[in-house]
């Protein structure tokens, strides 16, 4: 068992320490998950075999088991069945940990004995702690309302008036007084936050039970009066109140009798959350047995819908990808029937465009989820086709949604949309990854199913193929003959049959050498193991059999091969024959090699290059800068021997070396554009251009105006800052009048900002408009304006690496308008440089 240090003296409560029981029949396995798990600083309590573990969890409770599957004695889904009987750990969650992650049986077997998780060796350690970490946290909060408890009641007994009151004023749990009628009298902050009230509204008189409680739970509420009546109190217990706003709130309530007064003291806590965690364990397990019971994944996506609504979900729809690309609904689910109807006109009048930039389309082409925690109207606005499509989309109230990929295998099989809507709940970045979670048990349920339905119709394709192969023996050899695999068959006992010449061309191999077992000789040492006994396992079950493995050449080297067989049966169900073949994929495994290979290579050659980058720069700036100090020397050493012609030479040749450098940095920076990630932060956007503003210190006629509606963006701080700076000093650079103008404007663009900086100066004719965002690319003589003609090349790139465009708007005398978007969020968490 694992030491948990003790906390040093303070005046505050420790938090509550959860205990953790390790069950693996091998020792190293458990000082491995203990070394794992330290850093979460719980109890971690140790047992090696099912029985040990059944007698520590009849003495005590546990917050969490982690469990190996494959034990000596009774294994991990025999002692999960136990654990399911003894009272005080039927509902303790287990996390089951497996190293056969291709037994996909074993997986859905776990689910059935009620795993809330199934981890695969070897585990990524973080992964791991995170996911042990959500149920230590759910017993703290347990614990905490425990301790909430027992701290109320020892007050009810103790404290005075006064203390009372203070406590009241200060308490975060929810505290009231109502006389025998119902009403309510007095209440703290934290009751009235909890249910959206304000303290004018107490004054006026509107709070009453009446008006609190649900109409569902009124015998709850007159048994808690009769209770108070008999016994001065009552016993704590679960129920909802209705927000001002219509929502609801899962509360623990307790009430006690205060005579004097003849009024009621309660008190109200919060378990919401608790009971969202709970639901969702909860839904897990349930969609588990849902996913595993049925092949018809159509019928298990339509029970999985059901299911979500309304625990997750105001309502629900599950989108299939078809193989000729078409989006097919399997599953709506709404929890008012008349919005399907409405979900349905909408898709009928409006068909879902398969190239849509957002929405199920967007998610089907990238397997990434899609979230959107508030659905505005502006958001409404930029999806509507049509001021009708506008009208039905804000009928259907949504106030948020979450669209997850339904991907298995590195495949993007279908997605699930999931909205809130009447509930007014809004999903938060923990309600989008347990979202994933589902979506990827399911489709991994849909991904079985698929190949199951594969396999059942090539099998009916094989065993109709094989009796009228019993009429024509001759005509299977000769289509066996000309295919391009290698081509098989064993009789029902697994013994060799018959090989096409194609596997007599490939491994040099005589009849003779190939009978009875000959042929595995062929196998790479490597792979003859597995792939024998996953042959004897399609033997002794009757399932297709597919293993990948090497098959040695003629001239003894060894290609890649995928081996398929199938059974062909008779009219009793008897099998008769297999038919297997081998497919060469070795070129497949190559190229799958040669691609991992040249993304390392680029990995290695982008940290070269910018190495060589920041060498190169300081290299050539070194001779520079010397040149430079050269010719002040010069100067102030010849000074009163100096021609004015003389003074200029020297110093139009300073002026070439500060362009030569300005140029240095600007290929530096260009070549790291869009390149080297940073990590995101909220930036207030007006805030930063008045900065740079004050940098660049413009000259006194000069006008910068910003505009006042400037938002804070969650982004990188430097490529926003460098691609505001370039577009800044170009309007400035170009001016070319007495009075030069800068405007900086915004505007909301959907899903992106769109940015303005626009000039008064004299344009850009619209045949450059192309050519300006080229690298070294310059309108005038870089004698009369200075520059290295790469900024606005570093502005394209920046913006292009955001997933966005830049754009120049102008006329030759009418000044010109450089504009460019930036995402409102960012498309993914920036790299690390390099």
């Amino acid at each position: 068992m694992k030491a948990i240090p003790q906390p040093g003296a303070s005046s505050a409560p420790s938090e509550p320490v959860a205990s953790i029981l390790l069950v693996d029949d091998h020792r190293p396995n458990l000082l491995a998950l203990e070394a794992v798990l330290d850093p979460l600083r719980q109890r971690l309590v140790t047992a090696q075999s099912g029985e040990e573990a059944l007698e520590r969890l009849a003495r005590e409770e546990f917050a969490l088991i982690l469990m190996d599957v494959k034990m000596r004695g009774i294994d991990g889904f025999e002692t999960a069945a136990r654990v399911r009987g003894l009272d005080q750990a039927r509902h303790t969650p287990i996390i089951f940990i497996s190293g056969l992650p291709e037994d996909e049986d074993r997986l859905y077997r776990g689910y059935a004995q009620g795993a809330v998780d199934y981890v695969v060796k070897p585990f990524n350690p973080d992964i791991l702690r995170a996911k042990v970490a959500v149920f230590v946290e759910l017993h703290r909060r347990a614990e905490q309302i425990k301790r909430q408890e027992a701290a109320l009641r020892q007050l009810e007994r103790e404290a005075s008036d006064e203390v009372f009151r203070r406590i009241m004023d200060t308490s975060m749990m929810g505290l009231l007084f109502s006389d025998y009628e119902g009403r309510v009298l007095e209440a703290n902050d934290a009751f009235l936050s909890m249910l959206g009230y304000t303290r004018e509204d107490l004054k006026a008189g509107v709070l009453a039970w009446q008006q609190l409680s649900p109409p569902e739970y009124e015998h709850v509420h007159h048994a808690a009066i009769q209770e108070l009546s008999t016994q001065g109190v009552t016993r704590q217990f679960e129920k909802e109140y209705i927000r001002k706003d219509g929502t609801r709130v899962a509360v623990l309530v307790g009430s006690a009798r205060v005579e004097k007064q003849r009024r009621n003291l309660t008190y109200v806590l919060d378990i919401s959350e608790r009971k969202r965690a709970e639901a969702n364990v909860s839904l897990l397990a349930s969609a588990g047995e849902i996913l595993s019971s049925s092949l018809d994944f159509r019928e298990t996506l339509a029970q999985l819908a059901r299911l979500v609504v309304p625990v997750l979900a105001d309502w629900c729809a599950v989108d299939i990808q078809a193989q000729d690309g078409a989006i097919q609904r399997v599953a709506v689910l709404h929890t008012d029937p008349r919005k399907v109807e409405l979900v349905q006109q909408i898709e009928e009048r409006y068909p879902v465009d398969p190239g849509a930039p957002r929405g199920v389309p967007n998610v089907l082409r990238t397997g990434e989820t899609e979230w959107t925690p508030e659905i505005t109207d502006a958001v409404l606005v930029a999806i509507a086709r049509d001021e009708e499509h506008l009208r039905m989309a804000r009928e259907l109230g949504l106030r948020s949604a979450v669209v997850v990929p339904l991907a298995a295998r590195g495949r993007v099989l279908g997605a699930m949309t999931l909205v809130q809507a009447e509930s007014g709940r809004r999903y938060t970045k923990a309600d989008v990854q347990f979202a994933e979670e589902l979506a990827r048990r399911a489709a991994l349920s849909v991904e079985n199913a698929l190949l199951f339905e594969r396999e059942v119709t090539v099998r009916k394709e094989v065993e109709t193929l094989a009796e009228e192969l019993k009429h024509s023996e001759a005509q299977f050899r000769l289509l066996a003959e000309t295919m391009p695999q290698l081509v098989w068959t064993n009789r029902p006992d697994g013994h060799h049959e018959y090989f096409n010449q194609r596997w007599y061309d490939y491994t040099g191999m005589s009849p003779e050498e190939t009978a009875g077992e000959g042929w595995s000789r062929m196998l790479h040492p490597e792979e003859h193991e597995r792939a024998i006994e996953t042959w004897r396992q399609a033997l002794r079950t009757g399932e297709p059999y597919e293993s990948q493995c090497r098959l040695r050449r003629a001239d003894g080297t060894y290609r890649w091969f995928i081996g398929r067989a199938v059974a062909a049966r008779d009219g009793s169900g008897r099998i008769v024959r297999w038919f297997g073949t081998y497919t060469d994929i070795d070129d497949q495994k190559r190229a799958e090699e040669e691609r991992q290979r040249l993304v390392q290579a680029l990995e290695r050659s982008n940290k070269e290059l910018d190495q060589f980058a920041y060498v190169t720069s300081h290299d050539l700036k070194a001779p520079l800068r010397g040149i430079a100090n050269l010719s002040q020397w010069i100067e102030e050493d010849l000074n009163d021997k100096m021609t004015d012609e003389s003074r200029k030479q020297l110093d139009l040749l300073r002026g070439r070396v500060h362009r030569l450098e300005n140029l240095i940095d600007g290929i530096l920076s260009y070549s790291r554009a869009g390149r080297i990630r940073e990590k995101a932060e909220a930036i207030d956007v007006g805030r930063l251009l008045r900065e740079m503003v004050e940098l660049l210190a413009p000259p006194p006629e000069t006008r910068v105006e910003i505009a006042p509606d400037m938002p804070v963006i969650v982004t990188e701080r430097t490529p926003l800052q460098q691609t505001f700076l370039n577009l800044i000093s170009n309007a400035l650079k170009h001016a070319g009048r007495a009075d030069p103008e800068v405007r900086i404007g915004v505007r909301d663009a959907g899903s992106y900002w769109e940015f303005s900086v626009s000039d008064n100066g004299s344009g850009i004719a619209p045949e450059y408009h192309d050519r300006i965002w080229g690298i070294f690319q310059t309108l005038k003589a870089r004698d009369k304006v200075e520059g290295t003609g790469i900024g606005l090349s570093v502005v394209q790139k920046i913006v292009q690496s955001k997933g966005a465009r830049a754009w120049v708007e102008s006329a030759l005398g009418a000044g010109a308008t450089f504009r460019f978007t930036w995402p409102k969020i960012e498309a993914r968490e920036p790299s690390s440089p390099g």
